[in-house]
């Protein structure tokens, strides 16, 4: 028995533990997974506990925990009876296995998780089991494994926090009455591993200014301890960023996932000097490749010992009226979330649960009538809000314009730039 001991695994049913709104209002989240232990026969359990814990710090990593939260702890198996909290499967004799499912509470303030260079909170998932009457003082018959888990926090739905995160973005700024920039996005959302789509404006407020240089950065700004006296700070670096810069008059190439198409480009031959005559509202388009998380970036953490937040810049460098060059900025806050999308939730399995059971059966009906009845009923709610009266459609003007070649072609490639006179 001590030669041929099995092995133990746990499996949470998803890695992520998702925390739904602030820390103060936010409840208590679930972790539930199996425990399975692998073995030639069945061998009888004395105990069983699984922990969720705050990961120590390494032996070779400069970083330290810095995680609040205490331990937590289910029991499962003690003095080799099962708990009433959890199930415990009948013996697999084709596979050699005896699996129990477990499930234990998180509170809802606890710290996620994040890592900086210096400091960080991570946590993981520890099943301790021992064998046999020998289980108390043999180091032979104890068993342990474990597995990184990942505390993350979203909005909670319909609350503040989504509502301002969710809004389309928009916002504008004046440099000395010469000229205004603006920054558009459809939500204050960036998720990690995914394109960030962000449009720029460009609008002249006198004659005589050039565009050097368009600018999108992400930058994260992260307050913990950064020293050994664990004094707090701040630091920033940039995440993502993508430039264009302006070397002639026609800027036709594209550049970093940003390109600036004109309907009326400027001929290079008449204009020499370099970068783009700010003549009309200039818009541009580009898009911001976030990195992958807990590498280049973090989740936004607003309470807790390390802090994270994120800001958009967009920039514009110009040549004004008198040819110094000047870089402009404006800047608004944004949010890097989770995605809470379908393909990454904890969906039940059947094969997972021995306890579904069919409680009733519905009435055959046909499902043409079905059909028939609902397409009537929706008519008739539709009807009642005004929804079907035949209005007019509105008119529209036709505008015959000529747009050349090499701009129809970059129009067709996904440009993202637009000019109006």
């Amino acid at each position: 028995m001590i030669f041929s001991r099995g092995r133990l695994h746990i499996i949470p049913d998803s890695p992520d533990v998702l925390v739904y709104g602030s820390p103060r209002e936010a409840r208590c989240a679930v972790i539930s997974g199996r425990i399975i232990y692998t073995t030639s026969v069945q061998r009888p359990v004395s105990s069983l506990i699984v922990r969720f814990r705050p990961k120590n710090e390494e032996l070779f990593n400069p970083a330290m925990s810095v995680a609040c939260q205490s331990e937590i702890s289910c029991v499962v198996v003690k003095e080799g009876i099962s708990a009433t909290t959890t199930t415990e499967l009948p013996f697999n004799e084709a596979a050699g296995q005896q699996e129990w499912r477990f499930s234990m509470g998180v509170p809802g303030n606890i710290s996620e998780t994040v890592f900086t260079p210096t400091a960080f909170i991570a946590y993981e998932l520890v099943a301790e089991m021992r064998i046999g009457s020998l289980a108390h003082w043999s180091p032979f018959c104890k068993q342990v494994s474990s597995i990184p888990i990942t505390v993350k926090r979203v909005p909670a739905p319909d609350s503040l926090w989504a509502s301002i995160a969710e809004e389309p973005m928009d916002v504008s700024a004046i440099w000395r009455s010469k000229l205004e920039l603006s920054a558009a996005a459809s939500s204050r959302i960036a998720h990690d591993s995914q394109p960030f789509r962000i449009r720029g404006v460009v609008r002249p407020l006198i004659k005589g200014m050039r565009l050097l240089r368009a600018t999108f950065d992400i930058r994260e700004a992260v307050d913990g301890p950064f020293d050994n006296c664990s004094e707090p700070s701040a630091r920033s670096h940039i995440a993502s960023r993508c430039t264009h810069d302006l070397c002639v008059a026609t800027p036709a190439a594209c550049q970093d996932d940003m390109q600036i198409v004109m309907p009326f480009p400027h001929d290079a031959a008449v204009h020499r000097r370099p970068g783009l005559v700010v003549d009309q509202e200039i818009q541009i388009s580009g898009s911001l490749n976030v990195p992958r998380v807990y590498e280049d970036i973090q989740y936004d953490i607003a309470v807790g010992p390390i802090r994270v937040s994120h800001e958009l810049f967009f920039s514009a460098t110009i040549a004004d009226e008198r040819g110094q060059v000047h870089t402009v900025r404006l800047s608004t806050g944004i949010y890097v979330l989770p995605r809470t999308t379908v393909d990454t939730a904890d969906l039940p399995r059947y094969e997972h649960s021995d306890k579904d059971v069919l409680l009733a059966t519905g009435q055959r009906c046909s499902l043409r009538s079905s059909d028939v009845q609902l397409n009537d009923t929706v008519e008739r709610l539709w009807s009642q809000q005004h929804l079907h009266d035949d209005n007019p459609p509105p008119a529209y003007e036709c505008v015959d314009l000529y747009i050349p070649h090499p701009i129809q072609s970059a129009m067709h490639a996904g440009c993202g730039v637009a000019t109006q006179p």
